[in-house]
């Protein structure tokens, strides 16, 4: 959002930009930029403490050098495809160590900057959840509706 009309339509406000001068254009494009970044801010915070990552890991941060033969390519294009919009599923699969839940990691980052709620958990934590709810029914459910889910 870098101009006035897009802030002033995303806080929805009611009078109308042109009845003011420049003067006070100026000051409403800097307040207005300042909230929405605010905003943003506090949401990804929000998203980043419910979605269990412990510690944040980018694309940029991998090693991808480190093992050859992990197609970066094809997780590059995954990512820059339309898979936060249509319904899909990525399977990581390698043994332990080459980096898989630093790329799950990475894809679930993305995906919470981009405004999407995700869950990252171990398998272990799961079952270990599964077996302490009263209704494992109703934690089944809760994770059916999480948007981006990851088990690693």
């Amino acid at each position: 959002m870098t101009t006035l009309n897009e802030l002033w339509r995303f806080f929805k406000l009611l009078s109308e930009i042109e009845s003011f001068s420049d003067q006070e254009n100026s000051f409403l494009l800097r307040f207005l930029t300042e909230e929405y970044q605010l905003r943003e801010q506090k949401r990804i915070q929000h998203l980043l403490r419910m979605s269990g990552i412990k510690r944040i890991k980018r694309f940029n941060e991998f090693d991808w050098t480190f093992n050859p033969r992990i197609p970066r390519d094809k997780l590059m294009e995954f990512v820059q495809t339309q898979w936060l919009k249509a319904p899909c599923n990525l399977v990581l699969i390698g043994p332990a160590g080459v980096g898989k839940s630093h790329l799950a990691t990475a894809l679930c980052y993305e995906a919470i900057l981009k405004g999407h709620q995700t869950v990252f958990l171990t398998l272990f934590d799961l079952t270990a959840k599964l077996s302490k709810a009263k209704s494992p029914y109703t934690l089944i459910e809760y994770y059916e509706k999480i948007p981006i889910l990851c088990l690693d």
